[in-house]
């Protein structure tokens, strides 16, 4: 039986960068990006962005993630 690691990223911020960082997510990387129920009295859209990163090996389930956290590092202003 094969071995599969997986882990499970979660960002919420506004729904502005939110789409940024969808966008950056590379092909073959699950994710899903929704709307949060906020306080009406909050200024602009919130949303929650969860990204499913699966691997064969644990050495590659973290290359992955920190390539992941590279790649929105300058995005979360």
């Amino acid at each position: 039986m094969a071995r599969e690691f997986t882990t499970v990223l979660e960002w919420t911020g506004s729904q502005e960068i939110g789409l940024r960082l969808v966008k950056l997510i590379p092909e073959g990387v699950n994710s899903d990006l929704t709307a949060e129920q906020g306080d009406e009295t909050e200024v602009g859209t919130s949303c929650k962005l969860t990204i499913y990163v699966e691997a064969d090996s644990l050495q590659q389930l973290r290359q992955i993630v920190d390539d992941l956290l590279a790649i929105f590092s300058d995005q979360d202003q």
